[in-house]
């Protein structure tokens, strides 16, 4: 009888392990990997509560990156040194501890429990660790029902903390990928921009806008990422556009004109052969479509109302700003609150009128100071 309750129990653990891997691979990104990984490790080992902290190397801290536990929030975002406490000792030799009374131990960073509020009995300490590379630890504080957390206890934690620091580093890799894209396309759009004086900054303001809207208008974290991407690159079609045409200082003929136009066919031709193309989707459709218009008369394919693409229609709201409130060889360029004027006289007929509307109000939020709502907002999109 006793084998079979320890086969059904051992059955459990792995079904558990299983599980948890599964959810914990199902995301990618950083914060709610975080939170998984915490979260699956209290629940399967019975802990009150838990910390995962990071190791950050360049500035030589570990930070409690997620907490689970009654007083959570006072845990979060608490640094502790490298080597401070028994997190540190931990993520310094790759060695798991199991600890029955943290107050008789040396190595007791009691600083997070006097910041807390919280009181640590008996512990559970794991590395995080990929290929020999420990990316942080985490802690299980407190086992429910009885005093002391078992062998069995740590044993479980330890498999499940392989499977938590795979996916950590995933996670982290992922993060660190996605702010070289990011950094490669602000460049390629400033070396873009860098072709006419007249555009100097034109495609990192337009993302900029398009970015506020985007908030304003209540979209996603990670719609609002791939839109700020998609208006970076919005005008990249314009790399196939002649100097002579593209800065020509009087009004350009029908001819180069229609050539101008072209810079949106262009450019989605561009996008279309960067991979993953699955990840291009939207970026191609903003380049393409950022100037059609809502009652048809836009360009290249004479869209209209809803057939635009939401981030084009916000893209083309944010470019037809800049380019009347940016000074050119043949226009001083308009106020800002002038601006917002004009969108409102096209809203409903050029223009998005929600689009317009969230725009407008947010310059007049500021009374059309950018610069303080920008500093309000924060400088850009991070990653």
């Amino acid at each position: 009888m006793t084998q079979l309750k320890d086969l059904e129990s051992k059955i459990q653990e792995l079904v558990t392990l299983l599980e948890a891997s599964k959810q914990l691979n199902s995301n990618i990104e950083m914060e709610e990997v975080l939170e998984n990984i915490l979260l699956q490790m209290v629940q399967i080992v019975g802990a009150e509560a838990g910390t995962l902290w990071v190791l950050n190397k360049e500035q030589q801290t570990i930070k409690a990156a997620a907490a689970y536990g009654p007083s959570a929030p006072d845990i979060l975002n608490i640094e502790l040194n490298k080597d401070e406490g028994i997190v540190g000792k931990v993520i310094g030799t790759g060695e798991a501890q199991l600890i029955e009374n943290v107050a008789l131990n040396p190595d007791w960073a009691d600083r997070v429990d006097h910041s807390s509020g919280f009181v640590t009995k008996s512990m559970i300490t794991v590395p995080l660790a990929v290929k020999g590379k420990v990316l942080g630890a985490l802690q299980l504080l407190n086992k429910k029902d009885i005093a002391f957390f078992s062998e069995q206890d740590i044993s479980l934690a330890v498999a499940l903390a392989n499977q938590s620091a795979l996916a950590l580093h995933n996670s982290q890799m992922y993060d660190e990928l996605q702010r070289m894209l990011l950094s490669m396309i602000r460049t390629l759009a400033k070396v873009l921009d860098a072709r006419d004086p007249y555009t100097a900054g034109h495609s990192e303001r337009v993302a900029k806008y398009a970015l506020w809207i985007a908030q304003k208008l209540g979209l996603d974290a990670h719609d609002c990422e791939e839109l700020y991407k998609a208006a970076l690159l919005h005008d990249i079609g314009k790399i196939g556009i002649p100097d002579d045409i593209l800065r020509k200082p009087g009004r350009l003929t029908n001819e180069e004109f229609a050539a101008i136009k072209q810079h949106t066919v262009i450019g989605a031709n561009i996008l279309s052969n960067m991979e993953p193309k699955e990840a291009m989707t939207q970026a191609i459709e903003t380049a393409l479509s950022h100037h059609e218009r809502l009652d048809g008369t836009g360009y290249p394919h004479g869209l209209a109302g809803d057939e635009i693409p939401l981030f084009a229609r916000i893209v083309g709201v944010a470019d037809a700003f800049d380019a009347m409130t940016t000074a050119r060889s043949y226009s001083k360029g308009m106020s800002f609150k002038l601006g917002s004027e004009e969108l409102i006289r096209c809203r409903e007929t050029l223009f998005d009128s929600k689009i317009v509307d969230a725009f407008a109000g947010i310059l007049a939020s500021c009374d059309y100071q950018l610069e303080q709502y920008e500093e309000q907002q924060g400088r850009g999109y991070q990653l």
